[in-house]
C-alpha cells in the first residue's frame, strides 16, 4: 500500500485525509483511543480530486468507484498501491 485516503463529500466540498500512516490496529480496545494528527486538503470539485489522486497513480476505474460510493453515503475510504 502506498497510499491510503478518507475521503468525505460534504456540501459543495470534499475533504481528502491522509490515512496512510495511521494503519490499522490488530486489536481494538474499549475506551481507549488515541489522537493523532493527519493531513488533510479541501478541494472545490471532484474534477481537482481526481487530478490530485491521479497524480498520486490512482486508477481511473477505482476513482469512478469512489466517486459512486460518495454519492450514495458521502464517505468512502481509497488505496492507491
Amino acid at each position: 500500500m502506498r497510499h491510503r485516503f478518507l475521503l468525505h463529500s460534504l456540501s459543495h466540498t470534499f475533504v481528502v485525509v491522509d490515512i496512510t500512516k495511521i494503519g490499522l490496529l490488530t486489536e481494538i480496545y474499549p475506551k481507549v483511543g488515541k489522537e493523532q494528527m493527519v493531513p488533510s486538503l479541501r478541494f472545490q470539485s471532484w474534477r481537482d480530486v481526481e487530478e490530485y489522486l491521479l497524480a498520486l497513480g490512482a486508477e481511473a476505474e477505482k476513482l469512478e468507484r469512489t466517486a459512486a460510493q460518495l454519492k450514495k453515503t458521502s464517505v468512502d475510504v481509497l488505496t492507491i498501491m
